[in-house]
């Protein structure tokens, strides 16, 4: 039996270099959580490219064209949508939609496991050269995970729903009848407490652990980000059974 422990987490594009102490703080404990957490792979959304982890391989999404003005855009500051750190060897695959998904395969042979992160934005509605719609992304996103094999597969992002909000019902009813309908399992599909969704092939064994204190508080004086950190266990065997 193969077990694997991820790491899913929006990290909120931490910024280094910029001048701004706090943010410098806030950039070096994000990545001593995720050196201190050990897992084995991670999905981080609101990725910057200046982060590096210690003994892991790292694959990145395309840049992201969604600037804010409040954020630090300097070198060594790339930001990325998704990035997907790995102890394992990192293979990574073309994907249709470059920007909000990353498609990798992390390990060898018969313990390889495919994850899929990815973020389906809300961006697009302050952005000046895009006319998409959340219905858009949400749309490009299920088109992109059926297109997954099913087996020994993973996917994990931000979702931008969660059940409870009434404006995302249409939303969550969609995931639930294309995908759900499609054979995927989806364990955070009853969560009202986080935006941050995993999907999973049937031959996968799934457990989640979530960490709530690194959540900004509410001053956001404290804390590392506005999404709490998940720990995802995974267990499988070399003929994709659970």
């Amino acid at each position: 039996m193969q077990r694997m422990k991820i790491g899913l987490w929006n990290i909120d594009h931490p910024e280094t270099e910029s001048g701004s102490k706090r943010k410098q703080q806030r950039f070096a404990d994000i990545s001593a959580y995720l050196v201190e957490a050990d897992c084995d792979a991670y999905i981080i959304t609101e990725a910057n490219a200046a982060m590096s982890l210690h003994g892991y391989s790292c694959a990145l999404s395309v840049e992201s064209p969604f600037k804010s003005s409040r954020r630090f855009y300097g070198p060594p500051n790339i930001y990325h949508q998704v990035a997907i750190y790995s102890k394992e060897p990192i293979v990574q695959s073309e994907v249709v939609e470059p920007i909000n998904g990353l498609r990798v395969t992390v390990g060898n042979n018969d313990y390889s496991l495919l994850l899929y992160g990815n973020v389906v934005t809300i961006k697009d509605q302050w952005s000046n050269t895009s006319d998409l719609t959340y219905t858009d992304r949400l749309n490009q996103q299920i088109d992109a995970i059926r297109k997954l094999p099913r087996q020994r597969a993973l996917v994990a992002g931000d979702f931008n729903l969660r059940l409870g909000w009434p404006q995302k019902l249409s939303a969550h009813r969609a995931i639930k009848a294309e995908l759900g309908d499609d054979g995927w399992l989806w364990p955070t599909e009853e969560r009202e407490d986080t935006v941050q969704h995993v999907l999973h092939t049937q031959d996968l064994k799934v457990d989640l652990r979530f960490d709530f204190s690194v959540k900004y508080d509410e001053d956001r004086s404290a804390g590392l980000s506005d999404h709490p950190f998940v720990e995802i266990s995974t267990s499988f065997d070399s003929k994709g059974n659970a």
